[in-house]
């Protein structure tokens, strides 16, 4: 088989895990999606989004150390566009400070600088 007619790219053909043991980046993606999930910000309609960050984490760990750098860090990208999608305690409370600051922001008188007595 040929370069040309290969399925899949150089450094991406999927190889089956040495062991079932996950690997580090796995097991860290697994802690924080825990996490975010014991906090109420993971729920189960983050399903899809939860099994692509760590079927991505998974294939971070296999792809250490083989095949193409770009290509490593393309799935790098990839998780971080994953983990972005997913809700994050920061992302809500900057969130709840907009919405507040809206609210007093509505509620209160607008002044011109030229209507200010001096």
């Amino acid at each position: 088989m040929t370069a040309e007619n290969a399925p899949y790219l150089p450094g991406f053909d999927p190889t089956p895990p040495k062991d079932s043991t996950p690997g580090f980046i796995e097991q860290e993606t697994l802690r924080q999606i825990e996490a975010l999930r014991s906090m109420g910000y993971i729920e189960d309609h983050h399903a899809g989004q939860v099994a692509l960050a760590i079927t991505t984490a998974r294939a971070l760990d296999q792809a250490q150390g083989r095949g193409a750098p770009s290509g490593y860090a393309n799935l790098t990208r990839a998780m971080k566009e994953i983990f972005e999608t997913l809700p994050a305690p920061e992302a809500a409370s900057a969130d709840a400070l907009t919405k507040v600051l809206d609210f007093l922001m509505s509620d209160q008188p607008q002044h011109d600088s030229e209507e200010v007595d001096h």
